[in-house]
């Protein structure tokens, strides 16, 4: 199909990014721009986050005694080396065993999360929990964090589903490990997981129910006459989704779709 013969098929609400489409790059010639709805799962979780505060002299003491002496002191022996009340030891280690800083023995042992604050020179302060959304986007091909729960929208146009399937599944959302879930949040640019300034997730819970969302998606069929080449993107606003775009003209060069049906192409008759 040679696109000078094309009858172009824009949506009327897409004509803007068309517009900056061709402007941006000369030899881009937009064919067609169609909308379609495809469905998303939301979550919502509970993350427990910590913060850190510097810790006091007998605090910095136990820790150390808990990671250093071997075998671990027990509150009795701490008390006895510093001279100090057993009593005053006990609610020391009582309070950092509260934290998780310290484990529930009657040996002092630091935990994993009590190293990973006392590299830092700090103890954690009490946690404090935070309810965000995990969105996981099968068509984009990533899961993605994030404040506000999405809109429950009404979708008019076709889903893409019905002509193609694009879509990479992800893990459910509760078959992630706490390191995963961390490297999420980071990535979605949420400031809940820094530990450059000692702010931790340390645990998080998957609440309510799989919620499925609809969503407005866009492609775009575009002709490039410098390379002669016809290009198929697929986008979220002006965002163009790079698994979703390879994988759609993966599935094109293979020829397991037609253009024309979906996104109404149709040819100019020849003139008489």
């Amino acid at each position: 199909m040679f696109p000078a013969s094309v009858v172009k098929q824009i949506d009327e609400n897409l004509k803007y990014i068309v517009e900056k489409i061709e402007a941006e790059s000369s030899g881009l010639l937009v064919l067609a721009a169609r909308q379609f709805g495809y469905t998303v799962t939301q979550n919502s979780l509970e993350l427990t986050i910590k913060e850190s505060r510097k810790f006091n002299v007998l605090e910095e003491f136990i820790i150390r005694a808990g990671m250093e002496f071997n075998p671990p002191p027990t509150a009795n022996d701490l008390a006895s080396i510093l001279g100090l009340d057993s009593v005053f030891v006990k609610s020391t280690i009582a309070n950092l065993q509260s934290l998780q800083t310290l484990a529930d023995t009657s040996q002092i042992t630091v935990t994993t999360e009590g190293s990973l604050f006392y590299a830092q020179g700090s103890v954690p302060k009490p946690p404090y929990s935070m309810q965000i959304y995990a969105i996981t986007d099968n068509l984009a091909g990533k899961i993605t964090f994030q404040y506000e729960s999405l809109e429950d929208v009404v979708i008019n146009q076709p889903y893409l589903a019905e002509f193609v399937n694009l879509e990479q599944k992800k893990p459910a959302i509760s078959s992630l490990q706490l390191a995963e879930i961390q490297e999420i949040v980071q990535s979605s640019n949420l400031p809940l997981h820094v530990p450059t300034e000692g702010k931790f997730i340390t645990d998080f819970k998957v609440r309510g129910i799989t919620q499925t969302m609809a969503k407005n998606i866009s492609l775009f069929v575009i002709f490039d006459e410098n390379l002669n080449k016809l290009n198929i993107e697929i986008r979220s606003g002006q965002e163009i989704l790079e698994a979703a775009t390879k994988k759609i003209e993966e599935v094109y060069n293979e020829r397991k779709i037609s253009l024309e049906e979906l996104c109404q192409l149709s040819v100019k008759p020849a003139p008489l």
